[in-house]
């Protein structure tokens, strides 16, 4: 019996330590659950702030990283360094967001869920990122300012051509920030602060010094004469051939004498002198420019330059060979020209006494053949004769009233010569220029 009573007893005790240890665990898992804290074991980044309110965690976590915008990220362009501090980025950490985070683990979904994920996070621990944000646009201006102190444009090779003697300028290779991968780059390093390699690429001039080397001589020559020319026939010719002097012409590019001399207008200094117009000698701005361009289109076909276009006159000029002419107006006929070989040619001019010189620069050394060029006239077309009555006139009498003049039609040839031997003949134009007729007025009878 006595032994009964002991296990009742003990029976009690046992309960009555279950029940109080139930009462403690539900006491400590209400104070758990019940807390107005973040959960112990909880970091911000290497900030811990378990136990702690929120805006306590805000204060403690600001109080550091607001110092953080002055840190510097440094942006290098070989031995130039610009160090810019996070603040101009427009740098922002994201406190509240990322303290609602933090307050959040241990308080979702169900009651065990909570109980479990509490007591997880106090054994293992667990680290919420701290936000940080930037402002893009800041970083473009930074990036453009930079951009502008060193981007530099490219220089292009030069060259001069004073009597006969070339002089060449080096080029100067530019250089430009490649933007969008800079900004990609800062980005990347925001974070980490690593530095950062400005990516600039080269920028190669087009002109060299190189392939202006190879200009080493003459390939073309060819000359006119303007004397008995008037003054102001005279300095259209100075005016024009020195606008087409200098012109410098890389492989592949074309040409327009239009283009180079712009229009024949007063206020560019042109001045009236005879031009050709419909088979008469008219008063025009520009009178004489079209020598310019003669003497120009030979001595691009001796250079051996390809011809794009080009136009005869309506009656043979007096200063070249029938059939090697060429006539411009600005905006109706061009003298048009491309270089097609493969290194550059320098056109140059110069007047001389009452001469017209152009002269084509190009590699003379690589050439070894000449260019002769030379006209046939296939047919003359003589001039017809008009008769017109005029009973005004004594009957029986002729008067001239227009001089006729002889037409032609005329092929012109490019030979290639090497070594004294004819290597090829090409046919490159044909040109008719129409005969005007004799015209008489005859005099006849009223009946």
């Amino acid at each position: 019996m006595i032994k009964g009573i002991r296990n009742k007893s003990r029976i009690k005790i046992f309960m009555m330590l279950f029940i109080f240890f139930i009462i403690a665990i539900s006491v400590y898992l209400y104070r758990l659950l019940d807390t107005d804290l973040i959960h112990k074991g909880i970091k911000i980044d290497q900030f811990d702030v378990s136990l702690m309110t929120k805006d306590e965690a805000i204060q403690l976590i600001k109080g550091y990283k607001e110092k953080e915008k002055d840190r510097i990220l440094k942006l290098i362009y070989y031995d130039r360094s610009f160090n810019i501090p996070l603040r101009e980025f427009g740098v922002e950490f994201v406190y509240k967001n990322s303290v609602e985070k933090a307050y959040e683990v241990g308080r979702k979904s169900n009651i065990f869920v909570r109980i479990y994920d509490i007591i997880k996070v106090r054994i293992k621990g667990y680290v919420v990122e701290l936000g940080m944000y930037y402002d893009k646009d800041k970083i473009r201006e930074i990036v453009d300012s930079i951009s502008n102190e060193i981007n530099m444009e490219p220089k292009d090779a030069q060259i001069n051509i004073n009597d006969g003697n070339i002089e060449i300028t080096h080029e100067v290779v530019g250089r430009r920030v490649q933007k969008e991968k800079f900004i990609e780059e800062i980005e990347k390093s925001i974070y980490s602060l690593d530095v950062v390699q400005i990516p600039v690429e080269d920028i190669i001039p087009k002109v060299t010094g190189d392939l202006l080397s190879r200009i080493n001589g003459i390939i073309g020559e060819f000359s006119t004469s303007f004397k008995g020319s008037s003054q102001n026939r005279i300095e259209n010719i100075k005016l024009s051939a020195n606008a087409i002097k200098g012109t410098l012409l890389m492989p592949g590019e074309s040409a327009s004498f239009n283009e180079i001399t712009g229009p024949r207008e007063q206020r560019f200094g042109y001045k009236e002198a005879n031009v050709i117009i419909n088979g008469e000698f008219t008063p025009g701005i520009g009178g004489g420019v079209c020598q310019t361009s003669t003497t120009l289109y030979n001595a691009l076909l001796l250079a051996d330059v390809t011809i794009l276009e080009r136009f005869p006159h309506s009656i043979p000029p007096d200063y070249v060979s029938i059939g090697q002419d060429a006539a411009v107006s600005y905006g109706y006929l061009d003298l048009k020209f491309r270089n097609d070989f493969d290194y550059p040619i320098y056109i140059d001019s110069e007047i001389v006494g009452d001469k017209l010189y152009f002269y084509i620069y190009g590699d003379a050394k690589d050439r070894d053949f000449a260019i002769k060029v030379e006209s046939q006239i296939v047919e003359v077309i003589m001039p017809k004769e008009e008769i017109i009555f005029d009973k005004t006139l004594e009957p029986g009498s002729k008067i001239l009233v227009q001089k006729g003049r002889i037409g032609y039609r005329v092929n012109t040839y490019k030979y290639v010569i090497i070594n004294g031997q004819v290597i090829s003949k090409e046919l490159i134009t044909q040109d008719q220029y129409k005969a005007k007729n004799n015209v008489y007025k005859v005099g006849v009878n009223d009946d």
